[in-house]
């Protein structure tokens, strides 16, 4: 059994709020507004890996040393709670989003039907509006869904320990073989192909930061260097060999996750935990007070969601204006925090736990 862990970790909540102001900056700036070239931006695109490496580490310091989290009254308290943390926020943006798009687009009487559909559209995280959207309201509405169900999954996902002589290049290799498996593979409708393959992918993340939390001091800098080679060498390998179906233009490796995203990842992930290793404490603790991301740590998902109002806002009236572009995505982002802020509050909507007995 894993030692007893505390509940929060200052190292988490920083990168955590340091992966949000990234996306909602830089991603999202490039990839929205386009405030730089696209392609060589996508090898900017290494976020999303990290954020469920977090979730799985923050599962082990909340949840992951408790006996009996599979009990089904246990289960379904544990799905209630973290199910209440996601989606509620997600419930307020929607509204608004869908509000937003009623005022805009919609001409002529409204119909039961129509606002049945639209309803339907977007409380479901899966669909996320589709049909019924405007602008950026729900471009980055994908991620919702795979971190609910990666959520769900982790009392799952982390119930068997792996072996002590397992390094990470092991653990990539396999899941490297998975995720090209799957890119080989297509699920046709009513099933949902890129959540199916997002859902994978992002589960092996989750499960890996959940080893990290659970022994911290497993592998040395050594073995993610070796990861770090191998991953780009995997790439490059690929690229050269099969160059007519390799792209190295991440975004489209992205949506969904193949092969040589996962390689790209596991390059990112190596490089960025190696750095992790010469941060020091105090240079933590700096970076956690600056004012500047606490609104990224203290309201990180809150802000992620209201990015899609924020910024369609922004380019909706900048485009009425004809403002420069650097103009728009200022203003994205100042309307983008503002909006976060005043809606956090629902982030921290908890409820209670059930006693156990």
């Amino acid at each position: 059994m894993p030692p007893t862990a505390p509940a929060r970790d200052d190292g988490l909540d920083l990168a955590r709020g340091l992966l949000m102001a990234w996306i909602v900056i830089v991603v999202h700036g490039i990839f929205w507004l386009g405030i730089a070239p696209r392609e060589p931006g996508s090898w900017l695109l290494f976020e999303m890996p990290p954020i469920f490496l977090i979730t799985g580490a923050a599962y082990f310091l909340a949840e992951g040393a408790k006996q009996g989290c599979l009990q089904p009254a246990n289960y379904l308290d544990f799905l209630m709670r973290r199910g209440v943390r996601i989606y509620v926020p997600y419930l307020a943006y929607v509204f608004v989003a869908a509000l937003i798009v009623t005022v805009v687009k919609w001409q002529g009487p409204l119909s039961i039907e129509e606002i049945g559909a639209r309803a339907w559209a977007w409380l479901n995280p899966v669909t996320r509006g589709a049909g019924h959207t405007w602008k950026m309201l729900s471009w980055h509405l994908w991620f919702v869904a795979p971190f609910l169900i990666v959520s769900a999954l982790m009392p799952l996902i982390v119930t068997k320990r792996v072996p002590h002589f397992v390094k990470p290049w092991m653990l990539a290799a396999a899941a490297a073989v998975v995720v090209l498996g799957l890119g080989q593979a297509t699920f046709a409708a009513p099933l949902d192909d890129q959540l199916i393959k997002n859902t994978v992918f992002y589960a092996f993340w989750a499960a890996f930061g959940f080893m990290l939390a659970a022994m911290p001091k497993r592998w040395n800098v050594g073995d993610y260097a070796l990861v770090l080679v191998l991953a780009v060498l995997g790439m490059a390998s690929a690229a050269m060999l099969q160059p007519a179906s390799v792209t190295l233009d991440m975004q489209h490796n992205k949506f969904p996750p193949n092969a040589v995203f996962f390689l790209f990842s596991c390059a990112w992930m190596a490089a960025l935990l190696i750095g992790a290793r010469f941060v020091t404490r105090a240079q933590t603790e700096a970076l956690a007070r600056s004012r500047l991301l606490k609104p990224f740590m203290n309201a990180g998902y809150s802000i992620y969601l209201w990015q899609g109002v924020g910024y369609s806002l922004a380019a909706y009236a900048g485009g009425e204006l004809d403002a420069n572009i650097y103009v728009i995505w200022i203003v994205a982002i100042a309307l983008t925090i503002a909006l976060g802020l005043l809606f956090a509050p629902l982030e921290r909507i908890r409820l209670p736990k059930r006693k156990a007995g």
